[in-house]
């Protein structure tokens, strides 16, 4: 049975200690995803404290996605896969609480995603190209459907897929913390742009288009092409957003007079 501490340890907050220590064990790789941990029992022997302490601490691992437990004759608890969506939530917060506008996340933009394009484009693999290109006829597919005019309920769906491409190219680096980065910009982003935007199907076409052209210089390899094409989308999509931020600013000055 793995022993996760060496000696017996002494606190008043002894459940967080406790879970401290066995999250830091499995963020640093020395617990790994799918192992089995000791049973409540031993790991309360191992620490020196009560099953009570022991099972508060676990609370806490398995409410941050990083332990589960499983019943049955191959039950116990394991080391779960790091749910992303969890890891997110105390940079929500925080950024929160620092104003986080959409100028700010376009300038990360504009400073991450030349280069993740650039480096995406050396070494992407025909999964991922294939990924990409399924995503862009996607939301072709949902435009060809609308008759007149987009409506809400359209024009995020397809929001949403343009801006998932962003997070495939940002998994096609294949380095995690790119990939997490971009990842929550993204859901930043898409939260603001539901606050500001009104459905405007040019727009929606003008992405795909963007999208198409910068899929274009990957497959060929051309990551000088792609890195141009991308500050050009980005400056694009930075002068839309203040464009309909200014209109909102007006159309609030209007409603309170």
């Amino acid at each position: 049975m793995k022993k996760v501490i060496s000696q017996p340890i002494q606190s008043k907050r002894l459940p967080e200690i406790i879970e401290t220590h066995i999250r830091d064990l499995i963020l640093n790789g020395e617990i790994i995803v799918g192992e089995k941990l000791p049973p409540e029992k031993d790991l309360s022997a191992q620490f020196g404290v009560s099953l009570a302490t022991t099972r508060e601490a676990l609370k806490g691992l398995e409410a941050f996605g990083l332990i589960e437990k499983r019943k049955g004759r191959q039950g116990g608890i394991f080391v779960s896969q790091t749910k992303i969506d969890l890891l997110k939530i105390p940079l929500y917060s925080f950024l929160k609480t620092r104003s986080c506008s959409p100028a700010h996340l376009t300038e990360i933009r504009i400073i991450l995603e030349p280069a993740v394009v650039r480096i995406a484009t050396s070494h992407i693999s025909r999964r991922a190209i294939k990924d990409l290109e399924a995503n862009i006829k996607s939301c072709e597919a949902e435009i060809a459907e609308i008759d007149q005019s987009i409506t809400e309920e359209e024009f995020f769906s397809i929001e949403k897929k343009n801006i998932e491409f962003h997070r495939l190219l940002a998994e096609a680096t294949t380095n995690p913390v790119l990939a997490l980065t971009i990842d929550y910009v993204m859901d930043l982003l898409f939260n603001a742009k539901q606050r500001l935007l009104t459905p405007d199907i040019g727009l929606t076409i003008g992405t795909i288009k963007d999208h198409w052209n910068l899929l274009n210089y990957i497959k060929k390899g051309d990551a000088d092409g792609a890195e141009k094409e991308m500050v050009l989308h980005l400056t694009r999509i930075e002068q839309y957003l203040k464009k309909e931020k200014q209109t909102h600013k007006v159309q609030s000055k209007r409603r309170t007079r």
